[in-house]
């Protein structure tokens, strides 16, 4: 059996526990990370499902004032109520005015200006 002098072997003792301690870092380290990338991932996720949802209630919203109030002949100012608006001119933000509405309007101003000319 060869013998090693003490400096020897207390270098080759140092050095094994260095590598472990190095090796247990670096794999707490890398689990670290791993779970720091998931949860990243995971706030990314969320965020984008927010911004899905704000994005999908606004359209929602926005049909329903616009194709199935306005174009059946809802008031502006009863939209704005069952939107829960306190005010007609966000409402107004919300709906577009429909084409329907205007040949309508159009049609109306039309046959009073007919009835005056006769």
């Amino acid at each position: 059996m060869p013998l090693f002098s003490k400096q020897a072997a207390n270098s080759l003792v140092t050095e094994t526990s260095q590598y472990f301690v190095f090796f247990c870092r670096s794999v707490c380290s890398a689990n670290l990370a791993k779970c720091l990338i998931i949860n990243v991932l995971r706030l990314i996720i969320v965020i984008l499902f927010f911004i899905a949802f704000l994005n999908i209630t606004y359209t929602a919203r926005h049909s329903y004032a616009t194709s199935i109030c306005l174009a059946n002949g809802v008031s502006m100012e009863n939209v704005a109520k069952m939107l829960g608006h306190a005010d007609t001119s966000v409402t107004k933000h919300y709906a577009r005015v429909l084409d329907q509405n205007i040949f309508k309007d159009m049609q109306k101003v039309n046959s009073c200006l007919s009835e005056l000319a006769i």
